[in-house]
């Protein structure tokens, strides 16, 4: 990234950029413009397009930018805030840095991509996903309802009784050597959380009216996304759009319920009204079906569930990738056991999954922080083949890699100098 100037530098930047009309390399994702400065405001940054379509980026993109000053390259990320025929306007950025150190740039691409591995431990783990807000392997089972405990089959008899006279739609899923892949079983799975919506014409709720805090609100949604990086005018898109979607399904009210086994998530109980059945649904219910859940995840345990499978002495975690580059990439995860074992220089073999294709990459840790609730880490590419390297890099630059990439550093930039003698 190279190192963050100082408020004074900073301000003196902008001068130069306004008084010498600086060129500037403007990158999105798949999407580069040249262009000069004509203007620095204090919230904006306008530029005239020299080289390259204004028309491919849109209000709201996000933007790397580089640029030439006193024989120092700088660099900084920003969002497109307007766009003419032949012109674009940036967002003042609140931080620069000089002389970027990267081999290429980072790209915190839209679409959904995750990153997993697994560690070697003591431990012996279950292939099902992991929860951040796991159960305690002592908790007490306290139910109201008289479930019968011994059988597997007259339990899932009672959900469907009670089901069929409730909602017009309903099913059991088990994540058994499966990767939460939908949106709404991510969320459940990261969360620990029943995600409930009383109407799709409403918003998510607001409040939780369960004493034990089962309930997925807005708020922790909104938190779920930012965990991403993603800035809030986006997440107010997404979660409308995620409502708006299913009304266009005639889906009226949805419940998504986990099935927890101590840190796990090992299945979901799914509830929806649909079509001409438009009544909410019930507090009521919602409650009935959190007290099933435990109740199935016990007898899966007397029943020997979780013992019949296959068990390994391995650790697997998996994550959303905060951005990546063609050499390396930053992952984020809340479990603080990961955060203690794997360590700075760690050696591992990670999987990236997009949509379309998988990339099998070694990878060595060489930056680790925590916030107040997770860890971050930063992965650098050790080997990866030459067909993974050719998808990613078109995957996130839109061009084809070439021997020629080789002599360029992060933006197109000269690699910085190599002191041999520090």
């Amino acid at each position: 990234m190279g190192v963050k100037v100082g408020r004074i530098v900073r301000e003196f930047l902008f001068r130069g950029l306004a008084e010498q009309q600086l060129d500037m390399k403007l990158h999105a994702h798949r999407r580069e413009l040249s262009g000069r400065t004509v203007a620095v405001k204090p919230d904006r940054i306008e530029v005239e397009i020299t080289s390259g379509d204004p028309r491919s980026f849109a209000v709201g993109d996000r933007v790397r930018v580089y640029f030439l000053y006193q024989n120092n390259w700088h660099t900084f990320t920003s969002n497109v805030v307007e766009r003419g025929e032949a012109w674009v306007a940036l967002e003042s950025p609140e931080g620069i840095y000089k002389n970027p150190q990267r081999k290429y740039e980072r790209v915190a691409i839209a679409e959904e991509a995750e990153v997993y591995f697994t560690l070697k431990g003591q431990r012996v783990e279950l292939n099902f996903p992991r929860t951040s807000r796991p159960l305690p392997a002592d908790t007490p089972l306290s139910v109201r309802e008289n479930f019968d405990f011994g059988s597997l089959d007259k339990l899932h008899a009672s959900f469907r009784e009670r089901m069929e006279k409730a909602v017009s739609t309903s099913r059991i899923v088990m994540l058994r050597d499966k990767v939460p892949q939908k949106y709404e079983e991510k969320v459940i799975a990261a969360l620990g959380k029943m995600l409930w919506i009383p109407l799709t014409e409403e918003d998510w709720p607001a409040k939780d009216p369960f004493a034990d805090e089962r309930v997925i609100l807005r708020r922790d949604l909104v938190k779920y996304e930012e965990a991403l990086e993603r800035p809030a005018y986006v997440i107010t898109s997404k979660l409308g759009n995620i409502l708006y979607e299913k009304q266009k399904k005639g889906l009226h009210s949805e419940l998504w319920c986990p099935i927890l086994y101590e840190s796990y998530i090992i299945g979901y109980a799914y509830l929806a009204n649909q079509g001409e059945r438009k009544e909410r649904i019930s507090k009521e219910l919602v409650d009935w079906v959190w007290e099933f859940s435990k109740v199935l995840s016990y007898s899966l345990q007397l029943n020997g569930y979780f013992t019949s499978g296959t068990a390994v002495s391995e650790r697997r975690y998996e994550s959303p990738i905060i951005d990546i580059s063609a050499a390396g990439l930053m992952f984020a995860h809340p479990r603080q056991e990961l955060a203690q074992d794997l360590l700075v220089h760690t050696d591992l073999d990670v999987t990236v999954r997009f949509a379309e294709r998988r990339l099998l990459i070694r990878a060595r840790v060489r930056r680790k922080f925590q916030d107040g609730e997770r860890s971050y880490f930063g992965l650098q590419f050790l080997s990866i083949s030459p067909e993974d390297l050719a998808f990613l890099f078109e995957k996130l630059y839109g061009h084809p890699y070439s021997s020629e990439e080789d002599a360029r550093w992060e933006g197109g930039t000269p690699p910085p100098p190599l002191d041999l003698f520090p």
